[in-house]
């Protein structure tokens, strides 16, 4: 089988190839067996995330003009909401709560960029305003807030590739913080794709997925990714430490491809690897979800499919994700319940009917 390097999503990578759209994801490296991207007519969301209390779905909106829009569908009454900023061109993506579910990390698109460059903005959820934390001159994605709110940990590329399908590349991980604005870099590998990076209970690791590094692997004098792929196999899970320059080696290894990390309140590691290895399956590559607690893996799916993404639960008890059995690219959305195993169909409702929410930007410095 022919190597090959693929990008599918933590929710939804299909808005990711396409030109203006801004609805990037997380990323896993599988077998190129998905067909091209096409232009979407209908409308599309992709999960983001949860809120604390587990009632609430975060997700991003593609409407038919391939507008994007923030917001959540309330998993009781199915009711959806969408977030509309005021007197501005600019977008908003990759929405992630607070551990208090006051506020919300957000992603803000500039317009006048052609969406090419953005900031890491926070959304008060109380009073319906948003402001930028960020102010450097690059394109920011994933953000998430440590537990004690102080901090957001994100990803940054560095690198605006002017052909190919991936718009851009050279990922390494940052941290701001909320109150002084000050950005930080946390590594210094020049991935080619990563997922969200989260923090842990102590606000100093964090856990992503970033593969493969193109800079200073195995040395800033001699890099050679092409050594890493060998040595790995594609197992891109890492855990690092702020301040702390560490050898970049996967916390663990699970077959020949695990990524997408995804931590929950209670330190557990959602992640997808590819079974077909282990399910001495043969042909288009499948993929299922896993559960990392303490060095020990558990399978969580069966599910012989293609996995656009998935989404965990503060307290890991519900997964949100997103299968393309046929690898036509038409998605289909479910909710898992972990402890019962239990699939039921995630659907979005009709647009007409979701709810708008007007917010206005709060100017910087008012941040009380």
């Amino acid at each position: 089988m022919k190597k090959k390097l693929n990008l599918t999503l933590l929710t939804v990578i299909i808005f990711f190839l396409l030109q203006g759209c801004d609805m990037e994801g997380q990323f896993i490296y599988s077998a190129a067996d998905v067909p091209p991207a096409k232009r979407p007519i209908d409308p599309q969301f992709a999960p983001r995330g949860f809120s604390p209390d587990s009632q609430k779905l975060y997700l991003e909106y593609l409407d038919a003009d391939q507008k994007v829009k923030i917001g959540w569908m309330d998993l009781s009454t199915k009711q959806v909401s969408l977030f509309v900023p005021l007197d501005t061109p600019d977008s908003f993506a990759s929405p992630s709560s607070s551990s208090d579910g006051k506020q919300l990390a957000i992603v803000i698109k500039a317009a006048a960029s052609d969406f090419e460059k953005s900031q890491i903005g926070v959304l008060d959820l109380e009073k319906n305003v948003y402001r930028a934390i960020t102010t450097s001159d690059s394109f920011k994605q994933f953000p998430s807030f440590s537990r004690d709110g102080k901090k957001i940990i994100y990803a940054q590329a560095n690198r605006r590739r002017e052909s190919g399908k991936t718009r851009f590349s050279r990922w390494d991980i940052y941290e701001v913080d909320v109150n002084t604005g000050i950005e930080r870099r946390l590594t210094d590998f020049c991935f080619f794709a990563v997922s969200p990076p989260f923090y842990l209970e102590d606000g100093e690791r964090f856990v992503f997925s970033g593969g493969p590094p193109f800079c200073n692997y195995p040395s800033r004098s001699n890099p050679d990714y092409k050594a890493y792929n060998k040595k790995y196999k594609g197992n891109d899970i890492f855990m690092c430490r702020v301040g702390e320059e560490s050898p970049l080696e996967p916390l663990f290894q699970n077959g020949e491809d695990s990524s997408s990390a995804f931590l929950t309140r209670n330190g557990k590691i959602f992640f997808q690897s590819r079974t077909n290895e282990m399910d001495g399956i043969k042909g288009n590559y499948n993929f299922d979800i896993f559960e990392y607690e303490n060095g020990v893996i558990r399978r969580l799916t069966n599910l012989k499919t293609y996995l656009w993404g998935f989404v965990v639960s503060p307290r890991g008890d519900l997964v949100a994700y997103s299968s393309d059995e046929k690898r036509n690219r038409k998605t289909k959305h479910w909710m898992m319940k972990v402890k019962e195993g239990t699939h039921s169909p995630l659907n979005i409702g009709d647009s007409r009917l979701f709810k708008v929410i007007n917010v206005a930007n709060q100017p910087r410095g008012e941040n009380k």
